[in-house]
């Protein structure tokens, strides 16, 4: 298991929001911002970003697939756990 580490974000590309909800009914969202390397998500606060979690980039695959991937685990780490997930790596915040 990969243990979580802070990303870089000083260059950081802002993607947008996720916004989803999970089989509970409890809503998530998070900002998602793009690094060399890495997909990072978390939330904006006024001392700046919170990251919550990141997943590093397939380069394999366009933006888009990597995005979707991102949230695929998200929305499955909230709705079944996070032993289902494999490519986010997590903060204790989650």
């Amino acid at each position: 298991m990969k243990t979580w580490k802070a990303i870089n974000t000083d260059n950081a590309q802002y993607i947008g929001i996720f916004e989803f909800m999970d089989t509970n009914g409890d809503w998530h969202n998070f900002e998602v911002l793009k690094t060399d390397t890495h997909l990072v998500f978390g939330g904006a606060c006024n001392i700046g970003f919170l990251e919550s979690g990141n997943m590093e980039i397939d380069d394999c695959l366009s933006l888009d697939e990597n995005l979707h991937a991102l949230l695929s685990d998200l929305e499955t780490y909230y709705s079944d756990g996070k032993e289902y997930v494999t490519r986010i790596i997590c903060n204790e915040r989650m």
